[in-house]
């Protein structure tokens, strides 16, 4: 593991219940971990949890935090989406050499694990789970939130669809690029419920955040913190 850099700390980017509207308190730090970056850094990455006093029903996070790395891995994101990409047609020794080339240490074991966790996550019945989350959404809190991340790799794009709620990811796509028509057909059938109230995702000047704007037409559309 690289030496770590700084700790960067965040906490919920609302901080408003959705059940009644008070303001959230802090209680624990829900995650703590050094997480390996393409940029050849380490940071240590504290997510901090929030409740309501009032419902004191679930913990509140940061998103931006939760998007950094798939939970239980202490790598980016992005760089697990590169293993996926890069693994499918090379072995895992060409992996390895790679990602040390981008500045990441990491084993050909680690290498396999992660590969097989993303292809399970690609591989998901994505339309029954979106559906899931949003009917406990809906059930839970009256309205939906989602969380939404954009990795490119040469030229190639994933979407990541969060639920706001409990972190899990609820799909991973691939597409050749933002102008994929599929990739157009996804958001307009699953951003266009009129239920959905915020969406966290990339920052304004990139080409989803203007597609999810169009399409969540009910939904208020925020953008990740700078990292």
């Amino acid at each position: 593991m690289k030496e770590e850099r700084a700790v960067k700390v965040y906490k919920p980017e609302i901080l408003e219940c959705p059940k009644c509207n008070s303001k959230l308190k802090y209680c624990y730090t829900i995650s703590n971990k050094v997480i390996q970056f393409t940029s050849s850094k380490a940071f240590r990455i504290k997510n901090l949890g929030y409740k309501c006093p009032n419902c004191n029903d679930i913990v509140y996070f940061s998103q931006t935090a939760n998007k950094l790395a798939i939970k239980g891995y202490t790598y980016s994101t992005k760089v697990s989406c590169m293993i996926l990409y890069y693994r499918r047609n090379n072995s895992r020794e060409y992996v390895c050499d790679f990602l040390s080339s981008q500045g990441v240490d990491i084993s050909d074991r680690n290498v396999d694990i992660i590969y097989n966790m993303m292809q399970d996550l690609l591989n998901l019945d994505y339309d029954t789970k979106i559906n899931e989350s949003y009917e406990r959404q809906m059930k839970e809190y009256n309205e939906i939130r989602l969380s939404i991340d954009l990795i490119t790799i040469d030229k190639k794009i994933y979407v990541i669809l969060h639920d706001y709620f409990t972190g899990e990811i609820i799909a991973l796509w691939h597409f050749e690029s933002l102008a994929d028509e599929r990739l157009d057909q996804m958001l307009s059938k699953y951003l266009s419920n009129k239920n959905i109230k915020v969406i966290f995702t990339v920052r304004p000047f990139s080409g989803l955040y203007s597609m999810i704007k169009q399409k969540a037409k009910y939904a208020k559309v925020m953008s990740f913190l700078k990292f």
